[in-house]
């Protein structure tokens, strides 16, 4: 049987500029050319001339763990929580913990041994790690992975307090307690980091641990968990997940290290309102397409309310049903790394991915992440990356549906509060995360659109 399509000629880029450019009748092509915020040009059209080398999938994993965001304040009231969000089919929970609790009483009922976890703990927590040296860093029995992360990160701590919790030197020996190393790369997001900077720094980050560890003789039978956030930039993001893969593999190589690794993905609140609030749920679904089409293993979607108002039942439920959605009516989950051999998402993945590489030199080569952290290097990449986002929003660019533009005339908008924490003895600026839309929810009058 003759090749379907056989009879139809190959289409050189040249020969599609060519009629692009005929189609245009004067238009200057280079106005289709636009510039991304990482430095490099997103063309109009994308070919197979663009792929340097043939692409293979960059994972394995295609199905990945639904999970519940839980902030730990009350042990019974965030075991509640975690219990009704596994009876609606959340197959993981990720709990925040800041001061001692009663590890018993917050997992009653819950089998570690079925799900994914992790545990993100403060130094005011270390008890956990006690209370779960059954389950943290095992092979989980049904599934032969590793699901149980207990994380305490000192220099997330230390970057988004602006101090140590004892000092430099005793913060960082938590890491030889731990089984696994937990990076938290979603911060530097969350603050406004450009994609490119977001990776450089977190593979700073990394690149600290290891080299930590190293002196100590202590990086051996290791894991490795990361911890991002997902903006809405979709291609872009995921392009970020994919570039990652290939980053942490390169730093893997110059130590000689094949750790299994993790990546767990929560959807940002950076471009989250409370301003036509239910806006945030499709805001979020494109985030969690783009994390699970990027390869998360893990994701927690936040609930549309979250930050805003007290969490509900109905809130968290429609969260895990949105993954529900992107698994059981989208099938997301059948396919490992569905965007192989995509001339754009390609093209972009190799762009970010040596862009962040030549960053991440940068940063080392001014004496690695807490040397950048202490002369502010890093921070004004960061502030860059922030002032950019917001002068977009403020000018109407970068666009949220009922926030700066198809305002709701006859909401009652909330007021909210930025979270407030002056260090004590700050060692250095600490990153915070932003949120675009603060300014204008505050604001004592809005003029809609």
């Amino acid at each position: 049987m003759e090749k379907l399509f056989s009879e139809f000629k190959g289409v050189t880029s040249a020969q599609w500029k060519e009629q692009i450019i005929k189609d245009l009748k004067g238009t200057d092509f280079s106005q289709l050319v636009s510039k991304s915020h990482n430095g490099f040009d997103i063309n109009p059209f994308y070919t197979s001339e663009d792929l340097k080398e043939k692409k293979e999938p960059l994972f394995i994993n295609s199905d990945w763990d639904i999970c519940e965001h839980i902030m730990v304040a009350d042990e019974k009231e965030a075991n509640h929580r975690a219990l009704k969000a596994l009876q609606c089919g959340a197959s993981g929970l990720s709990f925040f913990i800041n001061k001692k609790i009663n590890t018993s009483v917050l997992l009653k009922d819950i089998s570690l041994n079925h799900i994914y976890s992790q545990f993100n703990i403060s130094n005011d927590a270390l008890h956990v790690l006690e209370d779960l040296k059954e389950f943290y860093g095992k092979v989980n029995e049904h599934d032969g992975k590793i699901k149980c992360f207990v994380n305490i990160d000192p220099l997330h701590l230390f970057s988004f307090f602006g101090e140590w919790h004892d000092d430099e030197a005793k913060d960082l020996t938590v890491l030889k307690k731990l089984q696994h190393i937990p990076v938290n790369v979603g911060l530097y997001e969350d603050a406004g980091a450009s994609t490119v900077n977001e990776l450089a720094i977190g593979l700073a980050h990394t690149n600290e641990y290891f080299n930590y560890l190293s002196e100590q003789n202590d990086l051996k039978n290791r894991s490795l968990h990361f911890s991002f956030s997902v903006a809405p930039d979709f291609f872009t993001e995921i392009a970020k997940f994919r570039a990652f893969r290939k980053l942490i593999a390169l730093l893997q190589e110059q130590y000689k290290t094949n750790f299994p690794v993790h990546i767990h993905a929560q959807t940002t609140m950076a471009d989250k309102s409370s301003m036509d609030i239910y806006n945030n749920m499709l805001r979020t679904t494109t985030e969690a397409m783009s994390a699970v089409i990027g390869g998360a293993n893990s994701l927690c979607v936040l609930p549309y309310n979250e930050g805003f108002e007290k969490t509900t039942e109905f809130s968290s439920r429609i969260a895990i049903n949105q993954q529900h959605i992107l698994k059981d009516e989208s099938y997301l989950n059948k396919v490992a790394d569905i965007s192989t051999g995509s001339y754009y998402i390609e093209s972009i993945t190799d762009s970010i991915a040596e862009k962040a590489w030549e960053q991440f030199k940068l940063i080392e080569s001014k004496g690695g992440f807490i040397a950048c952290l202490k002369n502010n290097f890093i921070q004004d990449f960061i502030s860059q990356g922030a002032n950019d986002l917001q002068n977009e929003f403020n000018e109407g660019k970068l666009v949220l549906v009922g926030v700066n533009k198809f305002q709701n005339k006859n909401e009652k908008i909330k007021p909210s509060e930025n979270a407030k924490y002056t260090p004590a003895k700050k060692v250095v600026n600490p990153i915070r995360p932003i949120r675009l839309a603060y300014s204008l929810e505050n604001a004592k009058t809005v003029t809609p659109s």
